[in-house]
């Protein structure tokens, strides 16, 4: 790194860079007053380009690059525009959780608060030509997984195929799913939150919902009822197993599952289910064959950022593309459903207006003259309402 531009904005004070903390948020804009004595931390695997464009261009004091835990660096050309610039990057500093608007120091790649000295991360400062290199690691790392996943993901094809296309060697099981709305709850991190969020489409619509190994411990933490659950039974509780659900073990191809002995224990009934798949992929493959209307799947997104590493399983590359046309993940789903809540709210407010309306038309004019206004405004509500939910 340029050591000209790192020494202008050494503070006369302090030793390090100095300036006030600014989470930028992946798919979020760039606050507006970011500037030269603020701190930029952001997860540069899911910043794009036009972020990291604005980024230098407010001339920031420091940026943190804080990635996802155990993730990689991605190719991103984040890395690359920060590269050709003056502004320190210091990675491996795990500031995420330090609040917009905290004064820091950083020195030599740790993070100290201004306000009381204390050691907030230790992380390391990279300069261009480092950077440089390390994107071009990620580069070559990236496409050589990609090979190796996509390659075992052919390997699935050619042993499931008959599975994906047509349900052969689904097990049968007493839970119909034909034209019903069906929730796959994962036991991946943001499996919590993500449920959270869909309470409320869950209770409008009723969906089954069907808990994937960890996934079915959150459900019962959530007090929502599982009508399945696909687990190995040694990794979830004697609850789960007993909770009164359809319960399917996975099985490897031949037929051996683990787990079976302590669900005789139990004295719970249990459906193996053999297959070179993963539990969340024989989730989304039983809904499917079973004729759902729509799949909602929680857990981490798969787009490209997690596509093809250790957490994604070669197996779900398929499946996903065997189910897509009912497939949703859990943030769309609770996103459009939000924007749907939030405009049948306003069709209830306009309907309180109207009420209103009525109670002042009520005391000046006659009846006759109160039903006819009515039977307009009624057809008019109406047909704005039937827009809001189509």
């Amino acid at each position: 790194m340029k050591m000209t531009g790192l020494l202008s904005r050494r503070s006369n004070d302090l030793a390090g860079v100095v300036g006030t903390v600014r989470q930028v948020r992946a798919g979020s804009p760039v606050p507006r007053k970011l500037g030269s004595k603020d701190v930029a931390v952001l997860d540069l695997n899911r910043t794009s380009a036009a972020t990291a464009r604005a980024v230098v261009e407010a001339d920031v004091a420091a940026v943190v690059h804080v990635p996802r835990p155990g993730e990689e660096m991605l190719p991103r050309a984040a890395f690359r525009i920060l590269a050709s610039s003056t502004i320190p990057v210091i990675e491996d500093a795990d500031l995420a959780e330090v609040e917009d608007g905290t004064r820091v120091r950083i020195d030599e790649g740790v993070v100290y608060s201004v306000k009381t000295e204390g050691q907030l991360a230790t992380g390391r400062e990279v300069g261009p030509e480092t950077l440089l290199s390390e994107v071009h690691a990620a580069e070559n790392g990236y496409v050589e997984s990609a090979l190796a996943h996509l390659a075992n993901a052919t390997e699935f094809l050619s042993l499931e195929h008959q599975l994906l296309l047509d349900g052969e060697g689904l097990p049968g099981i007493d839970v119909d799913f034909t034209g019903r709305h069906v929730v796959v709850v994962t036991g991946d991190r943001a499996s919590e939150a993500q449920l959270s969020d869909l309470k409320p489409f869950m209770k409008e619509y009723r969906p089954l919902v069907v808990g994937v190994d960890g996934g079915a411990e959150l459900l019962r933490a959530a007090r929502i009822s599982a009508d399945v659950v696909v687990a190995t039974p040694t990794g979830v509780s004697d609850e789960v197993l007993t909770d009164g659900a359809v319960l399917v073990v996975p099985a490897d191809r031949d037929g051996r599952a683990e787990g079976l002995e302590r669900v005789t224990e139990l004295g719970v009934g249990a459906t193996t289910f053999p297959a070179a798949a993963t539990a969340r992929d024989m989730a989304l493959l039983l809904a499917f064959h079973g004729g759902a209307e729509m799949i909602v799947v929680t857990g981490d997104d798969r787009g490209l950022e997690n596509a093809f590493g250790a957490s994604s399983a070669p197996s779900s590359t398929m499946v996903d593309t065997a189910v897509s046309s009912r497939l949703v993940h859990a943030d769309a789903c609770a996103t459009l459903y939000r924007s749907r809540g939030a405009g049948i709210g306003l069709a209830l407010v306009v309907l309180a207006a109207l009420i209103a309306v009525a109670a002042v038309v009520v005391a000046r004019d006659s009846a006759q003259d109160l039903l006819i206004w009515a039977i307009d405004a009624w057809n008019t509500f109406a047909l704005w309402v039937q827009g809001l939910v189509r």
